[in-house]
């Protein structure tokens, strides 16, 4: 129910935000003019780009276009924005399903590793990892995989371009697999701290000990009742990386040069090219209302205390 109203608005701020204020946000007739532009050619452009109408004139044609699947005409270069995002979608999806595979999976095994071995090496060992995973920038590591590389194995990683698994799955691998470990530190640091400290408080809990006295092995208390204890606050931690797979895509791509998604919308950012902007804003606002809502009904699945009314 609240999902078109919460799109409209989102749409609705961004698109005014960025036309009524251009001295704050940016006047892209300014930008694609120059600097000593003369003030007719300023205004004839206003009028090639369809900025000197009413803004909620521009809004209601705005609505429709995308409601009917056009998304406009870039400002630069004058491409369709759906034919443009439609050809770096397979980029950037494969990036975040990449980083919403290792982060999660690095960091509840970890979390898990760490309760488990409370005060001992390995636990210690991995809580420091944990905190210098989350101190250091992604997009310092990722400038570090290009640099140390080169300069002790003479080795170049691949940067531009793209290779899609079936075509070339080698330089897929290269180009894709070690940067996205490298931003999915930071998720995956921040989750092995919340997963241990769960576990250390479930494992500390009466119906594990009384599944412990039963003689039930390790393994099933642990993956049975002690992990299943746990997946309600862990989906609320998880849901927080949808955003970090967003921002993490957008660096590894401006870092490493890649023609995604990412790189398309900094892109846009910088030159003010508003259809780009607006759809790349309302295209997030859908994917987090979205998690939000699986979020909630995974609630219902895994907790039977929970029930939608």
């Amino acid at each position: 129910m609240f999902i078109p109203i919460t799109a409209i608005a989102i749409s609705a701020i961004t698109f005014f935000f960025l036309r009524a204020w251009p001295d704050l946000t940016g006047d892209p007739a300014k930008i694609i003019c120059g600097m000593n532009c003369p003030e007719d050619r300023y205004q004839a452009i206003r009028g090639e780009l369809g900025l000197d109408r009413p803004m909620l004139l521009q809004y209601g044609e705005w609505v429709k276009d995308v409601a009917t699947g056009n998304l406009g005409i870039t400002y630069y270069g004058g491409n369709d924005v759906l034919e443009e995002i439609t050809r770096r979608m397979p980029i950037s999806f494969e990036i975040m399903v990449l980083i919403l595979i290792s982060g999660p999976i690095t960091g509840i095994t970890l979390g898990t590793i760490s309760a488990l071995t409370r005060n001992t090496l390995i636990d210690y060992v991995l809580r420091f990892l944990a905190v210098l995973g989350q101190s250091v920038p992604e997009f310092f590591l990722l400038v570090l995989l290009i640099v140390i590389p080169s300069i002790l194995w003479n080795y170049a990683a691949p940067v531009g371009g793209f290779r899609t698994p079936w075509e070339d799955p080698m330089t897929n691998f290269r180009m894709f697999v070690p940067p996205v470990l490298l931003v999915s530190v930071a998720g995956a640091a921040g989750l092995m701290r919340f997963t241990r400290s769960m576990m250390l408080e479930v494992l500390g809990s009466d119906y594990i000990r009384t599944a412990r006295s039963k003689g039930l092995h390790p393994r099933v208390v642990i993956t049975r009742h002690a992990l299943r204890n746990t997946m309600a606050p862990l989906i609320t931690a998880l849901t927080p990386l949808i955003t970090i797979a967003f921002s993490g895509t957008l660096i590894l791509e401006v870092v490493m040069s890649i023609d995604g998604l990412g790189a398309f919308f900094f892109r846009s950012v910088m030159t003010r090219d508003l259809p780009v902007v607006q759809f790349t804003v309302l295209y997030t606002a859908l994917i987090v209302i979205l998690v939000n809502l699986l979020q909630d009904v995974l609630y219902a699945y895994i907790d039977p205390r929970i029930r939608f009314r």
